[in-house]
C-alpha cells in the first residue's frame, strides 16, 4: 500500500534537508574545520529549523532561510570558541556561506568522487586517514597506535592527500562538461 507524503511542515523540512544538507555541511565545516564541531553545529541548525519551520514561507527559497539559521548557529559557536585564535570574523562567515551556495554542485561532485577515491586507497592508508580526520587523533597518537615514527605518519598523510587530490581532480576533469577544469 502506497502512502502519499503529507504536506506538513515536517515533511517540507525533510525534503529541504535532503536538498540542502551538503551546502549547510560545507559551510559549517569551512568554519569549524572539525568533524565533531561540524556535526554539533549542524545538529543545532536542524533542531532550530524544526522549531521554526512553521514560520517559513514556502513561496520563498529555502536555502537563504537555512543559511541564515546556519550563520546564527555559527556565530553562537564562534562565541563559545572566543578564546581560540582560529575564530573567523562575521563577514568571513558571510563570504563562506555565499561560496558554499555558489559552489554547491561542484562540492557535491567532489564529495562523491572523494568517497570513490577513498575506496581505492590501500586499507592501511584509509586507516591512517580515519584516525587522523574522523577520529581526530593527533599525529603522535596515530604514530603510537601504528607503531611508526611521527615522520613516517606525516609523510604517509602527505602522500595520501596528494593521491586523493589527484584522483578527485582527474575525476572532475573526466566528468561530463569537464567540471572543475
Amino acid at each position: 500500500m502506497e502512502t502519499k507524503p503529507d504536506n506538513t511542515p515536517t515533511d517540507a523540512l525533510l525534503r529541504h534537508v535532503v536538498a540542502e544538507d551538503a551546502v549547510v555541511r560545507a559551510y559549517v565545516y569551512s568554519v569549524t574545520r572539525g568533524h565533531r564541531e561540524t556535526e554539533d553545529v549542524i545538529q543545532e541548525v536542524w533542531r532550530v529549523a524544526c522549531q521554526k519551520i512553521g514560520d517559513f514561507d514556502d513561496s520563498r527559497p529555502f536555502r537563504p532561510w537555512i543559511l541564515g539559521i546556519t550563520r546564527l548557529q555559527l556565530l553562537k559557536w564562534r562565541q563559545s570558541q572566543a578564546r581560540s585564535r582560529e575564530v573567523l570574523a562575521p563577514d568571513v562567515l558571510d563570504l563562506l556561506a555565499e561560496t558554499a551556495e555558489t559552489c554547491r554542485e561542484e562540492l557535491d561532485l567532489r564529495g562523491q568522487y572523494l568517497r570513490e577515491c577513498l575506496k581505492r586507497l590501500p586499507d592501511n592508508g584509509r586507516r591512517i586517514l580515519q584516525m587522523k580526520y574522523f577520529d581526530e587523533m593527533k599525529i603522535g597518537d596515530v604514530a603510537a597506535r601504528l607503531r611508526k615514527s611521527v615522520a613516517a605518519v606525516e609523510m604517509a598523510l602527505v602522500r595520501l592527500r596528494r593521491m586523493l587530490r589527484t584522483c578527485v581532480d582527474a575525476a572532475m576533469k573526466a566528468a561530463p562538461g569537464g567540471a572543475g577544469s
